[in-house]
Protein backbone atom coordinates (compact mmCIF):
# COMPACT_ATOMS: atom_id res chain seq x y z
CA UNK A 1 0.00 0.00 0.00
CA UNK A 2 1.40 3.37 -1.03
CA UNK A 3 1.80 6.25 1.41
CA UNK A 4 -1.08 8.07 -0.28
CA UNK A 5 -3.35 5.05 0.18
CA UNK A 6 -2.38 4.88 3.84
CA UNK A 7 -3.31 8.53 4.34
CA UNK A 8 -6.63 7.98 2.57
CA UNK A 9 -7.39 4.94 4.74
CA UNK A 10 -6.68 6.91 7.93
CA UNK A 11 -8.94 9.74 6.72
CA UNK A 12 -11.72 7.25 5.99
CA UNK A 13 -11.40 5.78 9.50
CA UNK A 14 -11.44 9.28 11.05
CA UNK A 15 -14.57 10.24 9.16
CA UNK A 16 -16.25 6.94 10.06
CA UNK A 17 -15.58 7.59 13.77
CA UNK A 18 -16.93 11.12 13.41
CA UNK A 19 -20.09 9.84 11.71
CA UNK A 20 -20.53 7.24 14.46
CA UNK A 21 -20.14 9.88 17.19
CA UNK A 22 -22.58 12.23 15.45
CA UNK A 23 -25.09 9.39 15.01
CA UNK A 24 -24.87 8.53 18.71
CA UNK A 25 -25.26 12.20 19.69
CA UNK A 26 -28.26 12.53 17.36
CA UNK A 27 -29.94 9.48 18.89
CA UNK A 28 -29.38 10.85 22.40
CA UNK A 29 -30.78 14.24 21.39
CA UNK A 30 -33.89 12.60 19.91
CA UNK A 31 -34.38 10.60 23.12
CA UNK A 32 -34.07 13.71 25.31
CA UNK A 33 -36.48 15.61 23.03
CA UNK A 34 -39.11 12.88 23.31
CA UNK A 35 -38.73 12.80 27.10
CA UNK A 36 -39.10 16.58 27.27
CA UNK A 37 -42.24 16.50 25.13
CA UNK A 38 -43.71 13.74 27.29
CA UNK A 39 -42.98 15.79 30.42
CA UNK A 40 -44.69 18.85 28.95
CA UNK A 41 -47.79 16.82 28.07
CA UNK A 42 -47.85 15.37 31.58
CA UNK A 43 -47.64 18.85 33.11
CA UNK A 44 -50.48 20.09 30.89
CA UNK A 45 -52.70 17.16 31.82
CA UNK A 46 -51.90 17.21 35.54
CA UNK A 47 -53.37 19.56 38.11
CA UNK A 48 -51.42 22.76 38.80
CA UNK A 49 -49.54 22.97 42.08
CA UNK A 50 -51.57 24.59 44.85
CA UNK A 51 -49.80 27.67 46.18
CA UNK A 52 -49.01 27.97 49.88
CA UNK A 53 -51.41 30.86 50.46
CA UNK A 54 -54.27 28.81 49.03
CA UNK A 55 -53.28 25.82 51.17
CA UNK A 56 -53.35 28.06 54.24
CA UNK A 57 -56.81 29.34 53.32
CA UNK A 58 -58.10 25.81 52.70
CA UNK A 59 -56.91 24.71 56.14
CA UNK A 60 -58.25 27.84 57.82
CA UNK A 61 -61.73 27.41 56.34
CA UNK A 62 -61.79 23.71 57.21
CA UNK A 63 -60.77 24.54 60.79
CA UNK A 64 -63.79 26.84 60.95
CA UNK A 65 -66.09 23.90 60.27
CA UNK A 66 -66.69 24.32 56.54
CA UNK A 67 -67.25 21.16 54.52
CA UNK A 68 -64.75 20.20 51.82
CA UNK A 69 -67.22 21.22 49.11
CA UNK A 70 -67.78 24.60 50.76
CA UNK A 71 -64.03 25.12 51.06
CA UNK A 72 -63.53 24.15 47.41
CA UNK A 73 -66.16 26.67 46.27
CA UNK A 74 -64.73 29.45 48.44
CA UNK A 75 -61.12 28.93 47.33
CA UNK A 76 -61.88 28.12 43.69
CA UNK A 77 -60.40 24.62 43.51
CA UNK A 78 -61.82 21.12 43.14
CA UNK A 79 -63.09 19.11 46.10
CA UNK A 80 -60.41 16.49 45.37
CA UNK A 81 -57.73 19.18 45.68
CA UNK A 82 -59.13 20.21 49.05
CA UNK A 83 -59.13 16.58 50.17
CA UNK A 84 -55.49 16.17 49.06
CA UNK A 85 -54.29 19.37 50.77
CA UNK A 86 -56.03 18.45 54.03
CA UNK A 87 -54.78 14.86 53.90
CA UNK A 88 -51.16 15.93 53.37
CA UNK A 89 -51.36 18.50 56.18
CA UNK A 90 -52.92 16.02 58.60
CA UNK A 91 -50.24 13.42 57.88
CA UNK A 92 -47.49 16.00 58.34
CA UNK A 93 -48.74 17.42 61.64
CA UNK A 94 -50.38 14.40 63.26
CA UNK A 95 -49.47 13.47 66.84
CA UNK A 96 -50.68 10.61 69.03
CA UNK A 97 -50.43 10.89 72.82
CA UNK A 98 -51.36 8.17 75.26
CA UNK A 99 -52.48 9.46 78.66
CA UNK A 100 -51.12 7.03 81.24
CA UNK A 101 -51.87 6.28 84.90
CA UNK A 102 -48.56 4.84 86.06
CA UNK A 103 -48.11 2.05 83.47
CA UNK A 104 -51.74 1.75 82.38
CA UNK A 105 -53.13 3.44 79.25
CA UNK A 106 -56.12 5.61 80.13
CA UNK A 107 -56.90 7.67 77.01
CA UNK A 108 -55.48 7.61 73.50
CA UNK A 109 -55.46 11.11 71.98
CA UNK A 110 -55.12 11.27 68.18
CA UNK A 111 -54.34 14.88 67.21
CA UNK A 112 -54.51 16.51 63.76
CA UNK A 113 -52.86 19.86 64.42
CA UNK A 114 -53.25 21.22 60.89
CA UNK A 115 -57.05 21.09 61.02
CA UNK A 116 -57.42 21.29 64.82
CA UNK A 117 -59.29 18.02 65.23
CA UNK A 118 -58.84 15.33 67.86
CA UNK A 119 -60.17 11.79 68.31
CA UNK A 120 -59.95 9.87 71.57
CA UNK A 121 -60.31 6.33 72.80
CA UNK A 122 -60.82 5.72 76.53
CA UNK A 123 -59.62 2.50 78.14
CA UNK A 124 -61.31 3.04 81.51
CA UNK A 125 -64.79 3.81 82.83
CA UNK A 126 -63.29 5.91 85.63
CA UNK A 127 -64.29 9.43 84.55
CA UNK A 128 -61.86 11.06 86.98
CA UNK A 129 -58.89 9.25 85.44
CA UNK A 130 -59.81 9.98 81.83
CA UNK A 131 -58.08 12.81 79.99
CA UNK A 132 -61.38 14.55 79.22
CA UNK A 133 -63.67 13.13 81.86
CA UNK A 134 -67.20 12.62 80.62
CA UNK A 135 -66.48 14.15 77.18
CA UNK A 136 -66.30 11.51 74.46
CA UNK A 137 -65.86 14.09 71.69
CA UNK A 138 -63.73 16.90 73.13
CA UNK A 139 -63.26 20.15 71.23
CA UNK A 140 -59.95 21.72 70.29
CA UNK A 141 -60.37 24.12 73.21
CA UNK A 142 -60.83 21.13 75.53
CA UNK A 143 -57.58 19.69 74.18
CA UNK A 144 -55.66 22.93 74.71
CA UNK A 145 -56.99 23.22 78.26
CA UNK A 146 -56.02 19.60 78.94
CA UNK A 147 -52.45 20.18 77.76
CA UNK A 148 -52.12 23.25 79.95
CA UNK A 149 -53.47 21.31 82.93
CA UNK A 150 -50.46 19.00 82.55
CA UNK A 151 -48.01 21.90 82.86
CA UNK A 152 -46.98 24.29 85.60
CA UNK A 153 -49.41 27.25 85.80
CA UNK A 154 -48.47 30.09 83.45
CA UNK A 155 -49.17 32.52 86.34
CA UNK A 156 -46.82 30.72 88.70
CA UNK A 157 -44.27 32.85 90.56
CA UNK A 158 -40.84 32.40 88.99
CA UNK A 159 -42.28 30.94 85.78
CA UNK A 160 -39.51 32.53 83.69
CA UNK A 161 -36.85 30.68 85.65
CA UNK A 162 -38.85 27.43 85.36
CA UNK A 163 -38.97 27.83 81.59
CA UNK A 164 -35.27 28.62 81.41
CA UNK A 165 -34.55 25.43 83.34
CA UNK A 166 -36.44 23.56 80.63
CA UNK A 167 -34.53 25.37 77.89
CA UNK A 168 -37.61 27.30 76.73
CA UNK A 169 -37.95 31.00 75.93
CA UNK A 170 -41.73 31.20 76.28
CA UNK A 171 -44.72 29.35 77.73
CA UNK A 172 -46.03 26.71 75.33
CA UNK A 173 -47.83 23.64 76.75
CA UNK A 174 -46.80 21.45 73.81
CA UNK A 175 -43.11 22.29 74.23
CA UNK A 176 -43.33 21.92 78.01
CA UNK A 177 -44.88 18.46 77.69
CA UNK A 178 -42.11 17.49 75.26
CA UNK A 179 -39.71 18.15 78.14
CA UNK A 180 -41.75 16.85 81.09
CA UNK A 181 -44.11 14.20 79.65
CA UNK A 182 -46.92 16.10 81.37
CA UNK A 183 -46.02 14.92 84.87
CA UNK A 184 -47.20 16.99 87.83
CA UNK A 185 -46.59 16.72 91.57
CA UNK A 186 -48.70 14.25 93.59
CA UNK A 187 -50.11 12.82 90.37
CA UNK A 188 -49.40 9.38 88.89
CA UNK A 189 -50.60 10.34 85.42
CA UNK A 190 -48.45 11.41 82.48
CA UNK A 191 -48.29 11.51 78.68
CA UNK A 192 -46.16 9.58 76.25
CA UNK A 193 -45.89 10.61 72.64
CA UNK A 194 -45.97 7.85 70.06
CA UNK A 195 -43.11 7.82 67.57
CA UNK A 196 -43.66 7.52 63.77
CA UNK A 197 -43.04 3.76 63.75
CA UNK A 198 -45.59 3.34 66.52
CA UNK A 199 -48.17 5.38 64.61
CA UNK A 200 -47.64 3.16 61.55
CA UNK A 201 -48.18 0.04 63.64
CA UNK A 202 -51.29 1.54 65.27
CA UNK A 203 -52.77 2.64 61.92
CA UNK A 204 -52.11 -0.76 60.35
CA UNK A 205 -53.93 -2.49 63.20
CA UNK A 206 -56.89 -0.07 63.16
CA UNK A 207 -57.26 -0.55 59.41
CA UNK A 208 -57.72 -4.28 59.98
CA UNK A 209 -59.57 -4.15 63.29
CA UNK A 210 -62.73 -2.29 62.33
CA UNK A 211 -64.69 -1.17 65.42
CA UNK A 212 -62.18 0.29 67.89
CA UNK A 213 -64.61 0.06 70.81
CA UNK A 214 -64.83 -3.72 70.38
CA UNK A 215 -61.04 -4.01 70.08
CA UNK A 216 -60.05 -1.97 73.14
CA UNK A 217 -58.32 -4.86 74.87
CA UNK A 218 -56.21 -5.71 71.84
CA UNK A 219 -55.44 -2.03 71.18
CA UNK A 220 -54.29 -1.64 74.77
CA UNK A 221 -51.90 -4.59 74.33
CA UNK A 222 -50.61 -3.06 71.09
CA UNK A 223 -49.96 0.26 72.84
CA UNK A 224 -47.93 -1.48 75.51
CA UNK A 225 -45.87 -3.21 72.82
CA UNK A 226 -45.26 0.11 71.05
CA UNK A 227 -44.32 1.78 74.35
CA UNK A 228 -41.88 -1.01 75.14
CA UNK A 229 -40.29 -0.77 71.68
CA UNK A 230 -39.86 2.98 72.07
CA UNK A 231 -38.23 2.66 75.48
CA UNK A 232 -35.95 -0.19 74.45
CA UNK A 233 -34.87 0.90 71.01
CA UNK A 234 -36.58 3.93 69.57
CA UNK A 235 -36.71 6.51 72.36
CA UNK A 236 -36.62 7.42 76.04
CA UNK A 237 -39.03 7.25 78.92
CA UNK A 238 -41.17 9.89 80.63
CA UNK A 239 -39.95 13.24 81.87
CA UNK A 240 -39.58 14.69 85.36
CA UNK A 241 -42.10 16.28 87.71
CA UNK A 242 -42.80 19.90 86.93
CA UNK A 243 -45.26 21.27 89.42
Amino acid sequence: MTSQEVRQQKEIERLQKKVSALTEAYSQAVKELEELKAGMVSCKRGRPRVKDDRKARILSLYQQGKSMRQVAAAVGVSASTVHKVIGEAVARTRVIYVFMDRDEPVTLIDVSNAIQRIKILNFTDDLISRAFGIREKPTWEDYEQFLESRCMPRTRYGIREELENLGLDFYDPVLIIEKTAGRVYEDSQWLWKMDPEGIKAYDAFIKRAGDKEEQKGTIRELLMEIKGAMENGRGGGPGKDNR
